[in-house]
Order: structure tokens, then sequence, then C-alpha cells
């Protein structure tokens, strides 16, 4: 899955102020569990699709998390809300989602913020604890990444844990190490059933859970 990422390293950001119109911000540690839940339900009943019941037990190993207070991932509504309703679609047949998310770096007075515009998914192999792309969906991801008209940059990925909260499982701090390995690079934890929707990087080998801001153009 390493699509372009090796121009990331090269691209020099673009000086541009960071996203303004911010209609919700998470900060690991400080913002309530309650205000992540509203949020999350907001988008599914907005989608038409409203609370999801179940429950998946999983026998994934959970990773610590550090977490970090400094703010510098955001993400355009309409992108929060096609993963959030991919995520539940899967869910409500028992099965997780996958996602590359698309966007751009940014620098503003010294500080470098990366900005999820799109996302880009295809057909998966999916259970209710395991997804990976079809091998045969790789050339119509490609395709879908070419149609971009503007010179994006992977910032990462998303999936789904339907039922059994959000994480990262030391098979997603393998996925992250070796495919989303520059430090910007994301990955979104998304449990549609406990209305959860977390955000972790990776740095010096520990997995980090990270602020992020939803925003409206």
């Amino acid at each position: 899955m390493a699509i372009k990422i090796v121009e990331e390293e090269i691209k020099n950001p673009e000086e541009r102020e960071p996203p303004g119109n911010v209609i919700f911000t998470y900060i690991p540690e400080k913002s309530s569990d309650e205000s992540l839940q509203n949020f999350v339900l907001q988008q599914l009943q907005n989608s038409g699709i409203g609370r999801i019941d179940g429950h998946i037990t999983s026998n994934e190993e959970k990773v610590d998390a550090l977490h970090d207070e400094n703010l510098n991932l955001y993400i355009d509504r309409h992108a929060a809300d096609e993963i959030i309703e991919h995520c539940a679609i899967m869910a409500k047949k028992g099965l997780e989602a996958l996602g590359f998310l698309v966007g751009d770096l940014y620098i503003w007075k010294g500080e470098r913020y990366s900005v999820v515009h799109e996302i880009v998914t295809g057909e998966l192999e999916s259970t209710a604890v395991s997804v990976k792309f079809r091998r045969d969906e790789f050339e119509n991801l490609f395709d879908k990444l070419d149609e971009i008209e503007y010179d994006y940059v992977l910032i990462g990925w998303y999936h789904s844990h339907p039922g059994y909260t959000s994480f990262m499982s030391s098979i997603d701090m393998d996925t992250q190490s070796r495919m989303f390995n520059r430090e910007f690079h994301v990955a979104l934890v998304i449990d549609p059933i406990n209305l959860e929707f977390k955000a972790f990087r990776i740095s010096n080998g520990k997995c980090i859970e990270v602020p992020y801001a939803v925003f409206e153009e």
C-alpha cells in the first residue's frame, strides 16, 4: 500500500493558516467521552443510519497509548462523515472497514500540520476483526488516486473496530510501522457501535493518541 509515500518526504508544505471553521475538537484525556459520542452519533443520524446495536468480542492485543495535546491534524467534515458512514455500513454487517486518508501538509508559524481532505476506499476482504483490500482491487484504488486533481499526500489510513472500542492493536502497529511510517502519518480507528473516533501516530516505536479537529470548508 506504499502509494506515493516515497514522494511525501521531499514535498515542501504550503504555508497556510490552519482551518478556522472548526466544528469539533477531540483532545485525548481532556475531551469528554460524551462529547465524542455525541459527535459520532450526530454524524450517524445525519447519514440516516442512526444508532447501531451490537457487540463483538476481539482477542486483539491492545497497545497502551501515550497522549499528545499538540493539535496538528485537521479533518474535513465531508471526509469525517464518509469515514463514519462507511464504518457504520460495514458494522451493520458485522464487518470492519478500511480506507486511505488523502490530503495535504501545510506549515504555519514554523509548525507543520496535516489536513485530511477526502478518503479513498474500495472492495474489501473483511471479517469482524480483520480487513484488507481485495488483491484485485488495487488497480481500481490507483485509478481513484490518479483522478485526484491536486498534488495529494497520503495522510494515513482508517479502519474500524465494530463494537470493541477504538485502539491500536499490535497488528495495527505493525501496519502503521511498515506502510505509514512518516512522523505525520496517522491511523484513525472508529467504533461506530460504541461511538468512538480516535487518532493515533507512532513516535520512536511508541503508540501516541493524538488530538484532531473536524472543520467545515
